[in-house]
Parts: structure tokens; C-alpha cells; sequence
């Protein structure tokens, strides 16, 4: 008996199936998707994005990107993106092909393809920073408020914070979604008020949910020690019998150690930290020495020039205030006396007579009369 076979090729067009169409993947996490194939004879299993293609019948690998033929799952293919951050967010294509011989020797072929989105989410973050911190008095600050996210975060709000608590919002000009990822602030002629706390807020939404992020960082300003006398009241010219008050502050950061309040041959106050340590007529506070000095029922010779100086150390470096002056005139009503060398002067005797004022601002002498 004679048994004739014929043989026909057997082939099965590809389709290739993602797991899904889309996928949102957090900053950082792992990446994983399936492509399924199907078809017969399959000769090429691809994944590709911008010039990315690796070979997922050989397992290659790129970077963070490897594919690779699931264990026992031979129609089934792996694509996994390590750390995966915006880089790699896109379209991953996944292609598939077949191959085979018709009986005469021609080459035949199919192909398929399909595609996954990998969308790149990020909670927000904020960062504050300042181009210089410590800086001194009366320099330019620039505080830049970084934001980053995805979607990107809402514009950040800046506040500043007072030592007593109390918010203010700042740059309130910038916009991210114009400018940029980065808000900046532009502190001018900064002074020791600029001592305090700032902070940066911002938020995304993902899925619905709110992703809030803050930063905050003190602000350092130095300064020289700087004095200033003030008094009450304020004005140059007081009557005898009135009081005066005097308030001599020394001002810097670090905080002063010295003060010193004098009128000319007379010292009311001379204070050291680093010798007396505390004492109950100087105020401290953050960044100032005080002293207060009233003067009751003012006479005339309190008429003077009062002194207020002081000095910090920065650096082991001390640092001298220079003086600040007020010159104080008290003033009376005019009193006028008299005297003579004698009463009962003999004829033809010489006699001395002396005609005095006392008060006013600069009392004269206007005339002297004699009457007959």
C-alpha cells in the first residue's frame, strides 16, 4: 500500500494585548506591564519608545528598562521600568511578527502592535532657599521657592512669620503655571526685622486627593552694633523743674555685650555682659540692650550733652556702635540780683557794683540804671 502525504504551512496572524491601555506610575516606583502574543510562527517580540526598542525574545535590557519572556508563559512578555520618573513616562509600543516559508520557498509574514501609556504623577514638593543665609544688614536677599510635581502644583503661597506669631504673605505676584517651577522673592536694604521664619506651600491633586508639600527656613541677618538715643520729651529746650526721660538702645546680631549712656563728666551707665552678666537696668531682648534714665525737677546745670554707645562682638571681633548724641538746654525764668563792695561807702570812696542774671536760654545783661 502506498500512502501519499501532502503538506500545507500552518500560520496564525499576530495580535499583541497589553494588560491595559493606560497606567499611572508614582515617582520612583516600579513600572509593570504585559504584552500577550498570539499568532504563529512568532519571530520578534519588541517593546519601543522615542528611540528605545529592546528585543523581548532575548531579554535585553536598557538602562532601567528590561523585557523579558514570562517563566512558563510563552505568549506572555514582561516590561519593567525600574525607578521610573518622567523620563520614562509615554508610549511603550509593543510589536509582534510572524514568519514562515510557503513550499516554494517565498518568505510570508504578519505583523501586529499595540500600545501603553505610562503616565508620570509626582505629589508636590516645595523647596525654599536663599541666595545668601547669614547675610548682613542692608543687603539684597533673593528667596527662591521651588516647586515640582504632576501634575504641576498650584502656585506656592510664601509667608513670612513675625517673632510675635503673626503671618504675611509675600510674592504674591508669582505664578508657576507662567514663570516657571520657581517663585522668586526679592528682600531689599534688609534690616534685623528680617530675623524670622519663611515657608513655602503648595499642592497637586491626584486621583482626587490633595498632595500638599511645605518648606521653611529662618533667616539669618548679622549686624554691627548700632545705638539710638531717644528721649521724652522730645524737645531740646526744657523748663527748670520738668522731667526728662532718655532711652539709650544698642541694637545688633549677635546681640550687643556693651552699653554705655554718659552726659560730659558724668557716666549714669556702663554695662558688660561679659563681666557683670545680668542686671536689672538693662533690657535684653533678641537683638537689642536698653536702659532707661529720667531725670526728676531738671536744673539748670543738667544742660549737656548726653551720650548713648555700645559695641558687639562678631567673630571674637568687637564692633563699636559710635555714639549717638542729644544736647539737652534747660532754660528758667530770668532772675536778676544785684550786690555792691558795700552799703555805706564814704564820700569820694570807689564802690564795686555787680549786676548778675540767671536763666532764660543765654541771659544779658540789657543796661544798668542809675537813678538820682
Amino acid at each position: 500500500t502506498l500512502w501519499i502525504f501532502a503538506f500545507k504551512s500552518v500560520s496564525a496572524d499576530p495580535s499583541v494585548v497589553v494588560s491595559s491601555s493606560t497606567s499611572k506610575i508614582n515617582d520612583g516606583t516600579t513600572a509593570e506591564f504585559t504584552c500577550t502574543v498570539t499568532g504563529y510562527p512568532v519571530s520578534s517580540v519588541t517593546v519601543s519608545k522615542d528611540s528605545l526598542t529592546l528585543d523581548c525574545l532575548a531579554g535585553t535590557t536598557s538602562g532601567d528598562t528590561t523585557c523579558f519572556q514570562k517563566p512558563n508563559s510563552p505568549s506572555e512578555f514582561v516590561i519593567k521600568v525600574e525607578t521610573f520618573s518622567a523620563d520614562e513616562a509615554g508610549a511603550y509600543k509593543c510589536s509582534a511578527a510572524t514568519k514562515w516559508y510557503k513550499t516554494d520557498g517565498t518568505e510570508m509574514g504578519k505583523s501586529a502592535e499595540n500600545t501603553k501609556v505610562l503616565n508620570y504623577v509626582k505629589a508636590s514638593t516645595a523647596t525654599l532657599t536663599f541666595d545668601k543665609n547669614p547675610a548682613e544688614v542692608g543687603d539684597t536677599v533673593i528667596l527662591t521657592c521651588r516647586v515640582e510635581g504632576s501634575p504641576m502644583p498650584e502656585t506656592p503661597v510664601i509667608t513670612r512669620t513675625a517673632k510675635d506669631g503673626s503671618k504675611t504673605r509675600i510674592g504674591t505676584a508669582c505664578n508657576v503655571r507662567t514663570m516657571g517651577k520657581e517663585c522668586t522673592v526679592t528682600l531689599r536694604d534688609v534690616d534685623l526685622n528680617y530675623n524670622v521664619n519663611y515657608r513655602c506651600d503648595t499642592s497637586n491633586v491626584i486621583d482626587g486627593v490633595a498632595k500638599s508639600s511645605s518648606d521653611d527656613e529662618d533667616l539669618v541677618i548679622e549686624g554691627n552694633a548700632v545705638a539710638t538715643l531717644t528721649q521724652e520729651p522730645a524737645d531740646l529746650e526744657l523748663d527748670v523743674g520738668s522731667s526728662l526721660t532718655f532711652t539709650c538702645i544698642i541694637e545688633g546680631n549677635p546681640l550687643p555685650n556693651k552699653l554705655k549712656f554718659e552726659r560730659e563728666g558724668e557716666v549714669f551707665k556702663e554695662y558688660d555682659s561679659q563681666s557683670v552678666g545680668d542686671d536689672p537696668q538693662i533690657t535684653r531682648s533678641t537683638y537689642t540692650l536698653s536702659y532707661i534714665k529720667t531725670i526728676n525737677k531738671l536744673q539748670l546745670s543738667d544742660t549737656s550733652k548726653y551720650t548713648c554707645s555700645g559695641e558687639n562682638r562678631r567673630n571674637n571681633t568687637p564692633f563699636n556702635s559710635g555714639d549717638t548724641v542729644k544736647n539737652v538746654i534747660v532754660v528758667s525764668d530770668v532772675v536778676v540780683t544785684m550786690t555792691t563792695s558795700t552799703n555805706t561807702p564814704d564820700k569820694g570812696s570807689e564802690v564795686n557794683i555787680i549786676c548778675s542774671a540767671v536763666g532764660g536760654r543765654r541771659p544779658h545783661l540789657v543796661q544798668l540804671l542809675h537813678n538820682t
